[in-house]
């Protein structure tokens, strides 16, 4: 398991995917052990995490080679330190700041782990299991909603039930609705969408050949989260991928590539103008009074800008920002209501740990892109603007994800990546969605 340049085998990189999915199954992002009311099960889920740590250091033979992770060891001790220090300066609750210390170790042992090229084949292995699952388990909500009300269900912390397979689970709120959304193993369909559009970037923009099968699968799942965020950005990255990657890389592309924006374009628009899925997921957009979700968006951006300018070195810390929020927000003459809910990943860093800790999240965020780019300076910054809409609508304030992306974007120029990925030839653009 141990990182390589070589190709590696679909046996090696389905006990990948089977790994990162076992890892991303007992995290902080799914309804099981991540808002399940029993903190039994979330505290085992955290002992599980530190065996999962040991399988990784076995598998890299117990050591820890610095030459060629220089970028990623440097990026995780300047995270790692930096937060300590802003952690003892809030006086921080010993077992909160334990828990993201966790998940920055297992994300660090990842990025040795594997090598980008590795991780990203596994990821989009795994990811196709989970949108599968998800879209499966929503069609049956639809169609024989019967037979989920008589699954296990579990509780999570807002009294409400998620009726369960083991492989997916529906909120009974939304198995009531007329849209049954799916969140795969997720905790809400917002979290599953961020996943699966990370999925199809790496399916997109990564020089080996798009999967269609697996490009379909994401999109639908997407559809089916009935995400706005996940609908927005899925439009970004298809967008991108037409405009950018395939005419970038050969002019005789570009004439299909602004014929296929022309058709997605419109199909977008009367998907808006037409149909009960637009007024679902694009009202809160057009109508922003409408909805409580638009505000809280709105309070995620505005009041984490003020708290992170009020307290800029190391913010105000995790125990006091949601009553600090909640002040804020009611005295906001922009935001058109008041939530103690703080929904943007990005913006949370400066607003609970400081702008210094927030420039290092930012920074490795960043970097990410060059892996993903080849060296194209557009791509680069539409991947970094994907991820930033991507954290605007969730908080994935305890889980791996955030800072596996940071550490792989520090360790861009290891010895055990290659510079920008791979290089693409032409032949390996000849996709259509």
């Amino acid at each position: 398991m141990y990182q390589t340049s070589q190709p590696v085998n679909r046996r090696i990189i389905s006990g990948d995917a089977a790994l990162l999915y076992i890892i991303m199954f007992f995290s902080n992002d799914t309804y099981l052990f991540g808002t399940n009311v029993n903190e039994a099960r979330i505290s085992l889920a955290r002992y599980l995490l530190l065996f999962f740590c040991g399988v990784l250091i076995y598998s890299m033979g117990g050591l820890i080679k610095y030459s060629i992770n220089k970028g990623k060891i440097v990026g995780f001790l300047l995270i790692f330190i930096s937060y300590i220090i802003v952690a003892r300066l809030n006086d921080e609750v010993t077992n909160r700041v334990v828990i993201k210390l966790l998940y920055m170790l297992i994300a660090i042992l990842i990025c040795m782990a594997f090598d980008f090229t590795r991780f990203s084949k596994a990821y989009r292995q795994c990811l196709y299991f989970i949108s599968v699952c998800g879209i499966s388990f929503s069609l049956i909500g639809y169609l024989v909603p019967s037979l989920i009300r008589n699954l296990p269900y579990i509780t999570n912390t807002a009294g409400l039930r998620i009726y369960t397979c083991g492989l997916a689970g529906i909120n009974e709120v939304l198995l009531n609705s007329k849209f049954v959304r799916a969140q795969g193993i997720f905790w809400e369909p917002g979290v599953f969408q961020m996943y699966v559009n990370l999925a199809l970037c790496f399916e997109l923009f990564l020089p080996d050949r798009p999967n269609k099968k697996r490009l379909w699968v994401y999109i639908i799942a997407v559809f089916f989260s009935f995400s706005t965020t996940g609908f927005i950005v899925t439009s970004w990255i298809i967008l991108c991928y037409l405009l950018l990657k395939k005419s970038n890389i050969t002019k005789k592309y570009s004439g299909k590539s602004v014929l296929l924006v022309f058709v997605f374009v419109t199909f977008g628009f009367l998907l808006l103008q037409v149909t009960e899925v637009g007024v679902l997921v694009f009202d809160k957009i057009i109508n922003p009074t409408a909805s409580g979700t638009t505000m809280v968006r709105i309070a995620g951006v505005v009041t984490n800008i003020e708290i992170a300018l009020a307290y800029p070195w190391h913010g105000i810390g995790m125990e006091n920002i949601q009553d600090e929020f909640l002040k804020l927000t009611m005295a906001s003459k922009i935001i058109l209501g008041f939530t103690r809910q703080n929904t943007n990943t990005l913006l949370y860093q400066y607003a609970a740990h400081g702008i210094p800790y927030g420039i290092l999240f930012t920074l490795g965020t960043y970097k990410f892109s060059n892996l993903l780019s080849r060296g194209e300076k557009l791509i680069k910054l539409s991947v970094f603007i994907m991820i930033i809409m991507l954290y605007i609508g969730e908080n994935l304030q305890y889980s791996a994800l955030p800072y596996i992306i940071i550490f792989y974007g520090y360790g861009c120029y290891d010895k055990c990546e290659t510079k920008y990925c791979l290089s693409m030839t032409e032949g390996e653009v000849n996709v259509s969605l």
